[in-house]
């Protein structure tokens, strides 16, 4: 039996997949993703729990949402993230889950290593034509982008109901 998606429940995915659209703009143009998304997102995620039209493992999700939020946080103490990209990666672990977490981690690292080479490109476009070089190291990368791009994959992959048969 193939379960249906209500019409709320899509509502409720599309409106997350906006705001990791919000998130990956404000920090492609400003190095910053704006706390009321994270909010929002982890607001949005009962009200998915209780629209889903079977049951999920909410306690799963909660555990895998701490799970990131402290590596996250080891990862913010040692200057290796912001703290904008770490709340941004534990509300789309809460979001994926246990069944969906690598799927989400691993799309997002293969979109940071795209974004990164991107960069790359760009900062040595950059410093062909600036009279000052930029060192590469120096060059933050919106690393907000690629979590989003690794976040819509994940809100895809629960948008179809055949992946979650009853």
């Amino acid at each position: 039996m193939v379960l249906e998606l209500s019409v709320f429940h899509i509502a409720i995915l599309f409106g997350a997949a906006l705001l990791l659209v919000i998130a990956a703009i404000s920090d492609a143009r400003r190095y910053r993703i704006p706390n009321f998304v994270c909010a929002a997102l982890l607001i949005l995620f009962p009200l998915f729990v209780l629209t889903a039209p079977g049951a999920v493992e909410w306690r799963q999700h909660v555990m895998v949402f701490g799970l990131v939020l402290i590596s996250g946080f080891v990862m913010f103490v040692s200057n290796i993230a912001g703290a904008g990209d770490i709340k941004l990666l534990a509300a789309m672990g809460l979001w994926a889950g246990p069944h969906l977490v690598a799927v989400f981690l691993v799309t997002t690292a293969i979109a940071g290593g795209v974004l990164a080479l991107l960069m790359a490109g760009l900062t040595y476009m950059r410093n062909l034509s600036a009279h000052r070089a930029v060192a590469l190291a120096k060059v933050p990368i919106p690393y907000g982008v690629a979590i989003s791009v690794g976040g819509l994959s994940t809100f895809y992959m629960m948008s179809q109901p055949l992946l979650f048969p009853s």
